[in-house]
């Protein structure tokens, strides 16, 4: 078990006691990273994981605190992930699209849609006509990436997998490795804090799930720049750094365009944070994933980003989505 040997003057002065230090991880012994974790790294992921991010009266995020169920490895391991499902999934896909495409052109043509709302409906429909070619052409597809982090749900044996070597090969030098590595962190503890905060026991819906976790981690990453802390500068730098990153994934084709859709909530909707990072993780678990509101907002973000006349529509599905869940 690793304890944050080496905390720097540079980052805590020189009054941390090691019994004070409760942030640990451990390293992947069956894939040992090449990647050995710098002072500078280890006091950064620290600070970052002592940061409480405080949402209403009575949530806040914290590693520190989620560590009581969801522990931390460094691990060196390659892990390729598909940029779109297996044939059959990708069937079951083409007709949800489908479906909603016939249901909005039987509505276009019955003259249900006010005149004013009919633009946006038409828009909507072409968009997703274009999804559903998309979906069609990934049957020949068979592009993949690697992941930087995994969380893995286990209820109190939770687990977040930082795989430091691809994060190093990701970042475009020694100091972006650690600027990614820190919004890495953030990101898959967001998903153990929307997973263990919550009522219910659905799976999430995924493209909301990763969106609102790129912009939980944008957002603490945001509140430590401007705390005055130590880490404020670097946090600043991996805020500017990650937000870019983040932003790049709208231009993928797949199941990470839903990631991208994190910058827009931080670009656009970071005052409201409070309430839209605690209402989600009050009702993640609990959000029906086949109901008529979430396959609309599932294609409109997948699988490729929307125009961005109409990331505001999709955000306003997400909000529906969000209310109409009774706790």
């Amino acid at each position: 078990m690793g304890v944050l040997k080496n905390l720097t003057e540079e980052y805590f002065g020189n009054k941390v006691r090691k019994e004070d230090v409760s942030f640990r991880y451990d390293i992947d012994n069956d894939n040992p990273p090449e990647h050995t974790l710098t002072p500078d790294e280890e006091a950064f992921l620290q600070g970052l994981a002592r940061h409480k991010l405080y949402l209403d009266n009575s949530l806040y995020f914290q590693i520190e605190d989620l560590q009581r169920h969801t522990e931390l490895v460094i691990s060196g391991k390659q892990l390729d992930y598909h940029m779109f499902p297996n044939r059959d999934e990708l069937r079951r896909e083409i007709v949800e699209l489908e479906g909603l495409i016939k249901n909005l052109e039987e509505k276009l043509g019955r003259g249900e849609i006010l005149p004013e709302d009919r633009p946006k409906s038409e828009e909507l429909l072409n968009i997703w006509k274009e999804q559903r070619n998309e979906l069609n052409k990934a049957f020949d597809s068979d592009e993949s990436k690697q992941y930087v982090g995994l969380y893995f749900d286990n209820g109190d044996e939770s687990k977040v997998v930082l795989l430091v070597d691809t994060i190093e090969r990701y970042a475009k030098g020694p100091y972006e490795t650690m600027l990614l590595m820190g919004q890495v962190m953030l990101l898959e503890y967001f998903r153990s804090f929307y997973n263990h905060v919550g009522v219910g026991t659905r799976h999430s819906l995924s493209c909301a799930e990763s969106s609102m976790a790129e912009f939980g981690s944008l957002m603490v990453l945001k509140s430590v720049a401007t705390s005055g802390k130590q880490i404020a500068q670097t946090a600043k730098d991996s805020l500017n750094y990650s937000r870019s990153y983040i932003a790049k994934k709208q231009l993928c084709t797949g199941l990470i365009v839903a990631n991208g859709f994190g910058a827009y909530l931080y670009d656009y909707h970071r005052k409201d944070f409070k309430s839209l990072i605690a209402r989600y993780a009050n009702v993640s678990c609990l959000l029906d994933n086949s109901c008529q509101e979430a396959l609309e907002f599932k294609y409109m973000l997948y699988p490729k980003y929307p125009a961005p006349q109409l990331e505001e529509t999709a955000f306003e599905k997400l909000k529906k989505l969000m209310d109409d869940v009774t706790v």
